[in-house]
């Protein structure tokens, strides 16, 4: 049996993962990574539709080996065919292939300093007089603090007395990559409504020369993922495209944000695992990343400071819950009454946001990654109220008067 020994290790070598374990190794931490899979980056299951302004927060460039394509702007499609597009003059969101990127986050987790093993999957952790013990199949690690990147699975913080993401917040997603399409290369398509997507959304995002990403999800028992996929497929390309072989991903989303708590001694939980991932779009990799980043920064301060008490690492949660409680609260409040609309409903809130023409100050104020204030705003909109209908401008207004009373606007 294989035996490690370090200061730290990071369980998951996706996006969350390999910024943590960067975070704590460019502090001069001795830091392991164990990944289940042979390949840094595959299998990959994520859309790959990340903001600009995201990235370069987590110091990640716009590489060409990649991203396939820049867009500045996203039409959505009601379930009656209205539409309403969003768009700024400059690029906002980077189209990129995750394996590769994952690669290059691995790449340069390595010239930090970290430590990766593959083919390396973690059974369960087991504390030990204030360490940690690491059970993998054919290996076992002895490290001072576990960071728990594991996915959404959350088999390992169960483990541990940590509660992970309630099972009807996990949706079954499907995606595929599709040749010779005719498509604008600058707008991302969003598909609402029971008729291939019911409680979530479908997608086209444009990769560039004839290629585009399609993909949907949809609440469990709503019908297969598969079906529904290839009926969206047919009603919106036709029955001539085909599949580019080897593109089809299936996996799960998550749309309840972020976990009850995120630490316990000797553990900080990451990334999908602790629920860091948007309620409304179901995208991890850049609130997961930043979340990670305060994880990786802490659990080194931890290591220098030899504390791995849940007192000690609650400044992990505590950091992250400052500066995006709200966004998350915000976003998931959204998520649950979103899920409750009815198709005819839908119809008339983009009938307002199209009369009202609040569509161009969504534009003007938009935020990709971090939906809280913006929804606010929407709300805030007397052109939007205007449009809407009664019964919905009262859920408007409860919406907008709960907001207010948990102090959701500041």
């Amino acid at each position: 049996m294989e035996k490690y020994k370090a200061e730290l290790a990071v369980v998951g070598g996706g996006p969350s993962g390999l910024i943590a374990a960067r975070e704590a190794a460019s502090r001069g931490r001795e830091v392991i990574l164990l990944e289940e899979h042979r390949e840094i980056g595959f299998p990959c299951h994520c859309a790959g539709l990340l903001s600009i302004k995201g990235l370069a927060e987590l110091g990640i460039p716009l590489r060409e080996d990649f991203v396939r394509n820049i867009v500045k702007g996203a039409s959505f499609f009601s379930p009656s065919g209205l539409s309403f597009t969003v768009e700024r003059d400059e690029p906002v969101a980077a189209v990129v292939e995750r394996g590769l990127l994952d690669k290059f986050l691995a790449e340069e987790a390595s010239r930090t300093g970290v430590e990766i093993t593959l083919n390396s999957k973690v059974k369960r952790l087991r504390r030990d007089h204030g360490s940690v013990s690491i059970i993998g199949e054919g290996f076992k690690a002895e490290v001072d603090l576990v960071i728990d990147a594991e996915g959404i699975s959350q088999k390992l913080i169960r483990g541990v007395g940590l509660q992970p993401s309630p099972e009807r917040c996990k949706l079954p997603a499907m995606q595929l990559d599709l040749a010779g399409v005719t498509l604008d290369p600058d707008y991302v398509e969003i598909h609402v409504g029971s008729k291939f997507a019911p409680g979530f959304v479908a997608w086209v995002i444009p990769l560039g020369d004839g290629e585009a990403r399609v993909g949907l999800a949809c609440k469990r028992g709503k019908g297969k993922v598969k079906d529904r996929l290839e009926r969206f497929l047919r009603e919106r390309f036709g029955d001539s495209t085909k599949p580019i072989e080897g593109s089809n991903r299936s996996g799960l989303i998550t749309t309840c944000g972020p976990i009850a708590k995120t630490y316990t001694a000797n553990l900080l939980v990451v990334g999908d695992a602790a629920g860091h991932v948007k309620p409304l779009t179901g995208g991890g990799v850049i609130p997961g990343g930043l979340c990670a980043s305060i994880a990786g920064r802490v659990a080194a301060e931890a290591v220098e400071a030899g504390d791995f008490s849940e007192t000690f690492l609650g400044r992990y949660e505590e950091i992250w819950r400052r500066r995006f409680w709200s966004e998350f609260k915000v976003a998931r409040l959204v998520r649950s009454v979103a899920d409750r609309l009815s198709d005819k409903s839908i119809d008339r809130i983009f009938k307002a946001v199209i009369e009202g023409g609040v569509y161009r100050e969504i534009s003007a104020w938009g935020d990709m990654d971090f939906h809280g204030r913006s929804i606010i705003k929407l709300l805030g909109n007397t052109d939007f109220w205007r449009a809407l209908p009664s019964t919905l401008g009262g859920l408007a207004r409860s919406l907008l008067t709960i907001m207010g009373k948990t102090g959701l606007e500041t």
